[in-house]
């Protein structure tokens, strides 16, 4: 099957940025991310990461909500019978400190959040392994107000899910390390690193490791340039964001809580330059097909709607259009009057315009 188009320009792909603490927090919300995710207390994939304290988180969520951005706290490792107490307060606490939305892998604690705290939003982790379209309308059907996919699907899988299950929120994995194994179902470090389980936040990454393979009579058979060959290389999607927006990702997710704050800047940037660029492009063939130009007005106060009808009706002689999206720019340094954008042209009707229109004259004269 391949990926197509089912977004409309209305639809803005939510861009989820990574947080391990406090300065990583701060760089992600600085770089432009719609939503960051963190971790609180032991119950989270990254217990080696920072994280925050209660009055670090609650001051991050208060910055967040003032920027327009969402925050959501990571429960995302399999929960003891004997913890599911405390992982409940944990999410009561951090929805009472600020937090949007709850990631969490372990079934139990997830129907338990359903029952006892019905009104929060739900996020079924990347690690729980939701793959096809038959899970991810069974988490709809259980509740969850989105899934986030396993990380190794194709982009044409990704476009299967949505275009079966549409009405359901997917987050997608674009950048970051990638595991060797399926998401969630690793026991390579339980294994080989006395028990540190990937599925209890543990992970002491073997995969990252280098191997020698060898037959058996010692002789090596490793490839040169190959020793690490459990490791992947790190997803990068940032020329693809087009594609997964027509597959129907409604998140993208950027990996790296364990990151330093200039990393997270980095890639958060980037990737909100893909996405707005994107979204214009999408918006300037929708005024091209309905003869629509885009304008700019920029001024020193508001204008009221007569100046701006004025405005438009110019911009529609002047081009011959049908209709204008006029966005307004306030300039405090702009001295009297307006100042038109329209592509790469400009009308200045302010004062230093009219100053310009002169000397030109008596250039001329």
């Amino acid at each position: 099957m391949t990926a197509t188009a089912s977004r409309t320009t209305n639809r803005r792909p939510e861009l989820l940025a990574p947080a391990g603490g406090p300065e990583p927090f701060a760089a992600a919300l600085a770089a432009g991310a719609d939503a960051i995710y963190c971790g609180m207390g032991s119950f989270n994939a990254r217990r080696k990461a920072t994280n925050f304290t209660d009055e670090a988180f609650e001051q991050a969520c208060r910055a967040a909500h003032l920027a327009g951005s969402r925050v959501y706290v990571t429960v995302n490792i399999v929960i003891k019978q004997s913890e599911m107490g405390d992982a409940l307060q944990l999410i009561h606490r951090c929805s009472t400190l600020g937090a949007d939305a709850f990631i969490i892998q372990d079934w139990g604690l997830f129907f338990e959040v359903k029952r006892t705290m019905s009104g929060i939003e739900t996020h079924i982790s990347t690690q729980a392994n939701i793959h096809d379209d038959r899970g991810t309308i069974w988490c709809r059907e259980q509740g969850a107000d989105r899934v986030t996919l396993s990380r190794e699907l194709s982009i044409d899988e990704i476009a299967a899910i949505h275009n079966a299950a549409p009405d359901v929120d997917l987050e997608v994995f674009s950048h970051g390390a990638i595991c060797f194994c399926y998401s969630g179902l690793c026991l390579l470090s339980s294994f080989a690193m006395a028990g540190r389980s990937a599925n209890r936040g543990m992970c002491a990454q073997p995969c990252r490791l280098p191997y020698e393979l060898i037959d058996e009579n010692g002789r090596s058979l490793s490839p040169a340039g190959r020793e690490r060959a459990l490791c992947p290389r790190d997803t990068n999607t940032s020329q693809l964001v087009r594609r997964l927006y027509d597959a129907g990702a409604a998140s993208l997710k950027l990996e790296g809580r364990m990151k330093a704050p200039d990393y997270v800047y980095s890639i958060v940037d980037v990737y909100r330059h893909q996405i707005d660029d994107m979204l214009e492009s999408y918006r300037a063939c929708v005024r091209k097909e309905k003869g629509i130009v885009a304008a700019t007005l920029y001024c020193v106060h508001e204008p009221d709607e007569n100046q701006k009808a004025q405005m438009e009706q110019f911009v529609r002689r002047t081009y011959g259009v049908n209709g204008v999206e006029m966005t307004v720019e306030q300039q405090p340094d702009l001295i009297g009057g307006f100042v038109l954008r329209v592509g790469d042209r400009e009308f200045d009707w302010s004062l230093r315009g009219r100053v310009r229109q002169l000397q030109q004259r008596l250039i001329r004269r």
